[in-house]
């Protein structure tokens, strides 16, 4: 009972000793968290590759040529970033076949002639700019990654596969 009343009123002994295990477990638990930072390094690598570029699309009005700028930078990164997960050995067969058909379907894009891919790309800017202005502003912009969001969503819902051709995203190259 006087050794609950202690602790309670914060009283410990003052010759407690650490064990001598105390030490290296400590050493080991650090060299542990070390070594799974070091291993999630690459993933983080990976999110930053394929993520969007800088905010200029969603800060100021984008005209046609740069949104067809960014979207060719990003076709290019995004081919890399996905031959890169290609090549990995450690995929799952149904991971390895979807990452196949995106892989084939924005080589389909890329391959086509510059005047096909700009007119693709124009179609999609067009789809954007809502006032029909010329450029996409950030509410414009807002309002299509929402209305891409929700048309997803209803295809998720409704057990249809997302990214079958012509589903608005890219349109299917003939």
């Amino acid at each position: 009972m006087e050794q609950r009343l202690a602790a309670y009123n914060r009283e410990y002994p003052l010759d407690l000793e650490v064990p001598a295990m105390a030490i290296p477990a400590r050493s080991i638990f650090a060299l542990a968290l070390m070594t799974s930072i070091v291993a999630v390094a690459p993933a983080v690598a990976d999110a930053q590759a394929i993520a969007p570029l800088p905010a200029q699309s969603q800060a100021a009005p984008l005209s046609f040529d740069q949104y067809k700028a960014q979207q060719v930078q990003r076709i290019e990164r995004v081919q890399a970033t996905l031959a890169e997960r290609l090549a990995a050995q450690d995929r799952a067969p149904e991971r390895r076949q979807r990452l196949e058909r995106v892989k084939a379907r924005l080589d389909k894009v890329a391959a086509l002639p510059p005047n096909q891919r700009d007119a693709l790309l124009r179609q999609r800017f067009e789809r954007m700019d809502a006032n029909h202005d010329g450029v996409v502003d950030p509410g414009e912009f807002q309002a299509f990654r929402q209305s891409r969001r929700q048309l997803l969503q209803t295809k998720q819902d409704a057990n249809a596969p997302a990214n079958r051709p012509g589903d608005g995203f890219w349109p299917h190259p003939q």
